[in-house]
């Protein structure tokens, strides 16, 4: 394996990691500083991932079917706006926790990328 599939699948995992942890959140207070961290985390993997493909065809091959839905999330998507709305008004309220992160959980589910990667990973 070479080091650029060792480097690819390491950022689908901690892609893989972070969906995991928004899954599991209860919509507790203090569960909005979480949601932040683990969505600029994978904002900023989605964007490494798609910058990796792009800048590499030959050796991401095997990576090329991540790159459009990377692109279409990073694309259509920044919750960072209604986050910030949210922590100013309505942090500790579960309702609007739990709605944040299902659209976020949503969002990821487009185009099948979660479903891809969480494929790809079992592959392994």
């Amino acid at each position: 394996m070479t080091a650029f599939s060792k480097y690819i699948e390491g950022i689908l995992q901690q892609i893989s990691d972070s969906h995991t942890v928004l899954k599991n959140l209860k919509d507790k207070p203090g569960d909005l500083d979480v949601i932040k961290k683990e969505l600029a985390k994978i904002t900023g993997l989605l964007q490494v991932l798609a910058n990796k493909i792009e800048a590499n065809p030959e050796e991401a091959s095997d990576y090329r079917y991540f790159l459009s839905p990377s692109k279409f999330y990073l694309e259509n998507y920044d919750f960072f706006r209604e986050i910030d709305t949210v922590s100013l008004l309505y942090s500790d309220d579960p309702m609007r926790l739990k709605g944040i992160r299902l659209t976020i959980l949503d969002a990821l589910d487009e185009k099948n990328l979660i479903g891809h990667i969480s494929a790809f990973l079992r592959g392994l």
